[in-house]
C-alpha cells in the first residue's frame, strides 16, 4: 500500500519537488536528500542516484513517480 500526497489530488506541477526537477538542464543536480541525488545527463536521462540503487528515466513524469511511489524523504529546506 502506497502512502498518498496531496499532490495525488491536485495537479503535480504544483508540486515544489516537481518544479525543482522540471528545472534541471543537462549536467545539472539535484539533491533529494542527504544520500539521494537527481542527475539530468548528457543525453536527457534523469537518473536517480542513491545509497543503495541507480535508476535512469526517460521521462521527468516516470522519475517523478519513481520517486513518490518508493517514499524518499525529501528534505523540506530543499525545496
Amino acid at each position: 500500500m502506497n502512502q498518498s500526497n496531496i499532490y495525488d489530488f491536485l495537479n503535480v506541477d504544483q508540486d515544489p519537488l516537481y518544479q525543482s526537477l522540471q528545472s534541471l538542464q543537462t549536467g545539472d543536480r539535484y539533491r533529494l536528500d542527504d544520500q539521494t541525488e537527481i542527475h539530468c545527463n548528457v543525453h536527457g536521462l534523469y537518473e536517480v542516484i542513491a545509497e543503495e540503487t541507480e535508476q535512469a528515466f526517460s521521462s521527468l513524469e516516470d522519475c517523478y513517480s519513481y520517486i513518490s511511489a518508493c517514499g524518499f524523504e525529501v528534505k523540506s529546506d530543499r525545496l
